[in-house]
């Protein structure tokens, strides 16, 4: 009876001995990309981040100021005090940290289990998801853009965990990019990273500078863009798009 409870004992002893890594937290088999975003709270916040803020900052004083001589703003509220700096810190740590994010996306996507057998490889399966809902700008003025963003692929053996897609669909939304794109972009960002057989994107924006201002279009107008690779794109091969299509209008498209 003291052999046997021997050997768990010395299992324990070693698994106390190991640290428990970044990279072992990680799900998927391969290495986690190295490169850090800022976020709120400041984390990962370089000096070229802070120095950045700063800039923006000043020049959001000097906007507030423009807004005084034309319009008589009382840039004295309360209100304005911590202004320029909110949007500093809102546009560096949040809604601009996608900005040349393509190889952060691609090694999220990279993150493959292998779970189809030899036997499955070639079954054409598409897999897709609900649309995630993430914000973009509008690079012409800067106005808010609401995507409803919904990816589909055929995988060759591998599969990326499903938390990877909506993860890369968001960061890379953070930047000033026009709708077209950033449809085009997520799809070569799959087939590079997730390395499947096809892929397909379809993205839905409502635009504020259609709603906001400009032509005030009815709020419920939208645009609707779609990119296609591999499978997906080849003469004869409809029947994935079809496929594709119908699952999406089961989820609201």
């Amino acid at each position: 009876m003291n052999n046997k409870s021997s050997k768990p004992q010395q299992l324990s002893d070693q698994k106390s001995d190991e640290m428990i890594t970044e990279e072992s937290l990680e799900e998927g088999n391969s290495n986690p990309n190295k490169e850090e975003r800022p976020a709120l709270g400041f984390i990962g916040i370089t000096e070229k981040h802070r120095l950045a803020m700063a800039r923006m900052e000043a020049a959001w004083k000097e906007i507030l100021c423009s807004l005084n001589m034309a319009y008589d703003l009382d840039i004295t509220d309360e209100n304005f005090r911590e202004t320029p700096n909110r949007i500093a810190k809102m546009m560096i740590l949040e809604r601009c940290s996608g900005i040349n994010s393509q190889k952060i996306c691609i090694d999220l996507l990279g993150k493959c289990f292998p779970a189809m057998e030899k036997t499955q490889a070639n079954d054409q399966l598409i897999v897709t998801t609900n649309p995630a809902i993430v914000y973009g700008i509008c690079p012409h003025h800067f106005e808010n853009v609401r995507y409803n963003v919904w990816t589909g692929y055929i995988p060759d053996r591998t599969f990326p965990g499903i938390s990877k897609f909506s993860r890369a669909v968001e960061l890379y939304a953070k930047q000033p990019i026009l709708q077209e794109s950033y449809t085009t972009g997520i799809v070569d960002i799959i087939m590079e990273g997730a390395k499947p057989k096809g892929a397909i994107v379809v993205v839905k924006g409502w635009h504020d500078c259609m709603v906001a201002r400009g032509a005030k279009s009815n709020p419920n107008q939208c645009m609707v863009t779609s990119a296609v690779r591999g499978l997906f794109a080849q003469p004869g091969m409809e029947t994935y798009k079809e496929e594709f299509f119908t699952l999406c209008r089961a989820t609201g498209l």
